[in-house]
């Protein structure tokens, strides 16, 4: 579905999802049956339901801004706030933020919504009862609450979960084990949004119309709560990952050569596919050369008495260019590393310039992928 990108002032992208119509629609939808008690037509209790819509919508964008002014002054770099059918998110990046600067980022939005609440609770506490103004400025209040307190909740991906996620990592010492245990209680929670409504249904005796929609709704939630949940179970798994990667340890032993060596002077049987041709010449900014791999069929097809004079780039195909690592390169840092300079081949060298093997980017994305 295509999305508007809005630009207000100094404010970070603003990225919409004509899906926040859904949500406003829903809203409505759900809060319609209850604005019937206080005494409102069925005309301005419908024109209320539709403006508390709207408002949800604005306290969800006050709450990404929260999020993402507060990543910015810790050194953040704010990509974009996306307004989509579940509510929003803001994306942004940073390369190293402290536990604090982490858990402040995560509460800014829930205490964004405690002030609206509290501002919305002060205007219902000063206009006059009964009016559409009271009421509208009591359902707002509690809109409020409810998205602060929801979002507070100690599990992956709310907000609380984020908090609680880096004070866990922060305290153990294990970012990851702080992930897993935050994740596991956000699939808790996935499952006590559905348990909830399905309980008062049962306990009823049965559903209406009004208990089905907000079991229907439940059941939305709780899918995209399940969903994030595992998304950052999964992302633990690949920094476990990433934290074992050891460029030393990857790096495959190989023989290099110059493109001219005659086959001759290639070893013979299952040596040549440690063979690697290395082609310094004209080496493009922040690599070593380009690489060339054996094609051992047609090493193979070449007649013995003809080997002295075809060099091995006769019977070679091309690999890409070749960027230079250290040894003592291992982790994030390895991983750094690579994404600075996208290479197929990677020449691992130890302090003094000496070859120790070469790492294939197809061997570390298969390792990352847990395969």
């Amino acid at each position: 579905m295509p999305r508007t990108m809005l630009r207000i002032g100094a404010l970070p992208p603003l990225q919409v999802s004509p899906a926040t119509l859904v949500t406003v629609l829903l809203v409505a939808v759900l809060m319609f049956p209850s604005l019937q008690g206080p005494g409102l037509s069925v005309g301005r209790s419908a024109l209320v339901a539709l403006g508390l819509g709207l408002f949800l919508i604005l306290a969800v964008l006050v709450h990404e801004l929260a999020h993402a002014l507060v990543a910015r002054a810790f050194g953040a770099r704010v990509d974009h706030i996306a307004l989509t059918l579940w509510g929003g998110h803001t994306q942004y990046r940073a390369e190293r933020m402290p536990a604090i600067g982490s858990v402040l980022v995560s509460l800014a939005g829930p205490a964004s919504n405690g002030l609206l609440a509290a501002a919305t609770g002060a205007l219902a506490a000063i206009a006059a009862q009964g009016t559409v103004l009271s009421v509208a400025a009591s359902f707002a209040t509690w809109l409020n609450v409810v998205l602060a307190l929801f979002n507070l909740l100690p599990g992956l991906p709310m907000d609380g979960g984020r908090a609680l996620e880096s004070l866990l990592g922060a305290v153990l010492r294990r970012p990851v084990l702080g992930t897993r245990i935050t994740a596991w209680i956000g699939r808790a929670i996935a499952v006590g949004v559905v348990v909830l409504p399905l309980s008062r249904i049962v306990r009823l005796g049965g559903a209406g119309g009004f208990s089905l929609l907000t079991l229907v709704w439940a059941l939305l939630i709780a899918g995209l709560l399940w969903q994030g949940a595992s998304r950052a179970l999964e992302e633990a798994r690949v920094q476990e990952r990433v934290g074992a990667l050891d460029a030393a340890a990857l790096a495959r032993p190989v023989r290099l050569l110059a493109p001219h060596t005659p086959l001759a002077g290639l070893p013979d049987g299952p040596g040549a596919e440690q063979v690697l041709l290395l082609d310094p010449a004209s080496p493009r900014p922040g690599t070593v050369g380009r690489a060339l791999r054996l094609q051992p069929e047609a090493v193979a097809a070449v007649p013995p008495e003809h080997r002295e004079q075809v060099p091995a780039s006769a019977v070679a195909e091309p690999v890409g260019d070749v960027v230079a690592l250290r040894t003592g390169l291992g982790g994030e840092e390895l991983v750094s590393a690579m994404l600075a300079r996208p290479a197929p081949v990677y020449l691992v060298v130890d302090p003094d310039g000496r070859p120790q093997g070469v790492i294939l980017s197809a061997d570390v994305n298969t390792l990352l992928r847990g395969r």
